[in-house]
């Protein structure tokens, strides 16, 4: 039976991940793209046979392509939010080295990011979303922390006086941050204040700071400053953010370190020259 649209798109994306990454095991691409490992599977038996990439060992291998193959073609649709974030994810992961402290605050790209840091070791890991520790313990070697704080009633993430106090009384060398939208200004925006308290709390507390985000374009009324542009050493977006936002990041010195399939990649700037780009 032919795959349909979905499938299709979703075996693009393992491609375009498994070349990135050079191998990936069946159990990082279920959970990176929210499918059983039955599904991934059956999309890799598929992919095996027409030569992207082969199966060992419970894992994905590429197999670099040969000029005029072209077996697999995308749908007529453009890349869709999950694609997006997995790249973004995929990039923010590139961040994190072994033996580092980190802190992941709550978003589903943070929470894609999880999975590719299994080559990671001896990671100290702290979250403030419950839903994140049983992939982080599924994937990661670490030694997992949680904030503590209040969860609200149908929710996951942990917020409050107490979550702000046992984020302030740590360091760690790198903050991970998923921001709901980026302002005009350079503001950047959480669905709650509680939220941002917490996100405060964390920028002010670690070395380095990355922000990541999807359609980040935002008003000040589309949610809860939890920080500046000015404060952090990157972000990383989708090509949908709003040009004055863009222009506002080469203001601040921040350069464009990366760009790909979509995604901008801002590092904060060192040299005159990048600051001037």
């Amino acid at each position: 039976m032919q795959a349909n649209k979905s499938s299709l798109r979703r075996r693009l994306q393992i491609v375009e991940l498994v070349r990135k990454r050079g191998e990936v095991s069946v159990d990082e691409l279920a959970q990176a793209f929210d499918v059983s490992s039955v599904t991934i599977r059956t999309d890799l038996n598929y992919l095996e046979q027409q030569s992207y990439l082969v199966r060992a060992f419970g894992k994905a291998r590429y197999l670099p392509q040969r000029t005029g193959d072209g077996v697999l073609t995308a749908p007529a649709e453009g890349p869709t939010r999950k694609a997006s974030e997995m790249a973004i994810a995929g990039l923010a992961a590139d961040w994190v080295g072994d033996h580092q402290s980190v802190m992941l605050g709550a978003g589903e790209i943070t929470h894609k990011i999880l999975p590719l840091l299994a080559n990671r070791d001896n990671l100290a890991l702290l979250l403030n979303d419950i839903a994140m520790v049983q992939t982080a313990q599924r994937f990661v070697r670490c030694e997992l922390q949680l904030t503590g704080g209040l969860i609200e009633p149908d929710a996951t993430v942990m917020t409050g006086p107490d979550a702000e106090r046992s984020v302030s009384a740590r360091s760690f060398e790198l903050c991970i941050l998923q921001a709901s939208g980026i302002d005009a200004d350079g503001n950047l925006l959480c669905a709650s204040p509680a939220l941002a308290r917490v996100f405060q709390a964390g920028i002010r507390a670690a070395t380095h700071t990355l922000v990541v985000a999807w359609h980040a374009h935002a008003t000040p009324d589309d949610g809860h400053v939890f920080g500046s542009i000015d404060e952090l050493d990157g972000v990383i977006v989708d090509d949908g953010l709003d040009p004055a936002a863009r222009e506002v990041f080469l203001k601040r010195h921040l350069a464009l370190h990366h760009k790909e399939d979509g995604i901008l990649e801002f590092r904060k700037a060192t040299t005159p020259s990048e600051q001037r780009a």
